[in-house]
């Protein structure tokens, strides 16, 4: 039987919640009133990669300092 090791159960759990995260983020909401002369186009897209990067990057750096200790 294979042991999972918490920090690895930990980490596959915020990457899963993350990613459930982000992909609900790009729900679209009905017309909600604005007038239509606003300017709320966006300049870009912004990338679903940007919330895996920072969950990887939480769990190095919670890797780190547990290291140090």
């Amino acid at each position: 039987m294979m042991r999972i090791n918490k920090s690895r159960y930990l980490a596959l759990v915020l990457i899963i919640v993350f990613v459930l995260i982000s992909a609900s983020s790009y729900a679209q909401f009905g017309d909600i009133g604005f007038p239509d002369d606003v300017d709320d186009e966006p300049v870009a897209p912004i990338s679903g990669l940007i919330a895996l990067g920072l969950a990887v990057g939480g769990y190095l750096g919670i890797r780190q300092t547990r290291k140090q200790d």
